[in-house]
């Protein structure tokens, strides 16, 4: 697993208020497979994931929905956890 405090700068990176961080960090610590395998490498080298969960795909939801990488992540074990709220919630356009 990614070092906390790594993961931590990612987010900064990405935008994300310091007030999630804590919440963030639980999520991704959290991940299923093959998403935090997906994530690791993400991390490490920046390859970008194939990953396809219900339908939806990294690069779908980075690229059409305008999410950033760990909001993808985020997502997409979203996906893995509560696929039948998470595919309405797509579709309404909520990230």
């Amino acid at each position: 697993m990614i070092e906390k405090n790594r993961i931590i700068e990612i987010l900064n990176e990405e935008g994300y208020p310091e007030f999630m961080h804590e919440n963030t960090y639980q999520k991704i610590v959290r991940f299923h497979e093959p998403i935090i395998t997906a994530f690791n490498i993400w991390v490490e080298d920046k390859k970008l994931p194939e990953l396809s969960v219900e339908g939806y795909t990294f690069d779908f939801l980075t690229s059409k929905m305008k999410m950033q990488p760990v909001g993808a992540f985020i997502t997409l074990n979203w996906l893995i956890r509560d696929p039948e709220k998470a595919k309405i919630a797509l579709k309404k356009g909520i990230k």
